[in-house]
């Protein structure tokens, strides 16, 4: 999926398509002014304040606490944008407000959008980057207040990916053991528990993560059958032929070459024979011309030295440590794919 100037009139083709359309101001003047609007009234509550109901501005901003003239521009801005509905002078609520920006929808992303004001924080370093070359190292960076809403917004993030994850990772019959590495909220364990029933799964990662996501995870009660566990995935051991399944999710591209290879080659060992490992990332489909792949690679160098490392990449790791790719499944959203890797039989 790509963002950008998207014409709305035969006018409008026409001017893309032959190129006098001011497209560098949609990609930035335009993009940003969206962005900042849609994260402010996410943050100030306007969207929790419409959902019961269409309100006028002044009881917007009587329920968020803020200025009534200040807050009518901001819902006029978000009305042409499928968030915000206004009808003889009442505001209501979009379907993709509704559906997305909701506390309580099961498809909330609120957290997620509400983390993006500590990346905008480091995508603002994007021009140091560049005439540096010194990587921001986020992890480094975060306080405390950051890691807790961090891990909220990776919550956010699984409860939608985690169901079409669980379904479409190849793994062995009836699993029993399985380690997550750096799963931090344990939802994609719980997702795997709850579709095989004798599962029980180890979430490895940060202490700093544990200590904000243990809160997320309790809330799922799954008692013993998902636990934490303290560590660091760069380089602990993990127990030889011990796992069913071994799942690396949005880890890889916070990571270099070697340290990707070294953990695919320890992942690998502590698969029983026929264990699937499964590497869930955003894998940028060609070099050139992947918008997505390609804006995540920059963020990756800025934010953790490292990129969006291809599919065959990965499978590369894979086939060093002894382990036989499958073929890429690609995911609903289209930009982040499964890659499984099947440790064979002795």
């Amino acid at each position: 999926m790509r963002v950008g100037a998207i014409p709305e009139s035969v006018a409008e083709r026409l001017a893309v398509a032959a190129g006098v359309a001011p497209v560098p101001l949609y990609d930035t003047f335009i993009s940003v002014f969206l962005a900042r609007t849609v994260m402010v009234a996410t943050k100030v509550g306007a969207f929790e304040a419409l959902a019961k109901g269409p309100l006028t501005a002044e009881d917007v901003a009587r329920r968020c606490d803020s200025d009534p003239r200040a807050v009518a521009r901001l819902l006029d801005a978000l009305t042409g944008t499928g968030y915000v509905t206004r009808r003889k002078g009442r505001y209501g609520l979009g379907r993709l407000a509704r559906t997305w920006l909701l506390q309580d929808s099961p498809r909330s992303l609120r957290d997620k959008v509400l983390f993006q004001f500590v990346e905008w924080r480091f995508v603002e370093q994007y021009e140091d980057y560049v005439r540096t070359g010194h990587t921001v190292h986020m992890h480094d960076q975060m306080s405390q207040a950051d890691w807790k809403l961090y891990q909220q917004a990776m919550y956010s993030l699984a409860r939608n990916t985690a169901p079409e994850i669980v379904r479409k990772a190849p793994v062995r019959r009836n699993p029993r053991r399985m380690l997550d590495v750096g799963g931090s909220h344990g939802f994609v364990s719980v997702a795997f528990c709850r579709r095989y029933p004798g599962l029980r799964s180890t979430v490895l990662d940060l202490p700093e993560a544990i200590e904000h996501a243990a809160p997320l995870l309790a809330r799922e009660d799954m008692g013993d059958r998902v636990v934490h566990r303290a560590g660091d995935a760069t380089r602990d051991e993990l127990e030889a032929e011990t796992y069913d399944i071994v799942f690396v999710g949005q880890l890889i591209h916070h990571f270099d070459g070697e340290q990707n290879r070294d953990l695919v080659a320890r992942a690998a060992a502590a698969l029983r024979p026929e264990g699937t490992l499964v590497v869930y990332d955003a894998a940028p489909r060609h070099e050139h011309g992947d918008q997505h792949g390609a804006l995540a690679n920059l963020y990756g160098a800025v934010a953790s030295a490292s990129k969006a490392w291809s599919e065959a990449e990965i499978a590369g790791w894979m086939t060093g440590a002894g382990l036989m790719p499958g073929r890429p499944i690609p995911l609903r959203a289209g930009t982040q794919w499964l890659v499984p890797g099947l440790k064979p039989r002795r």
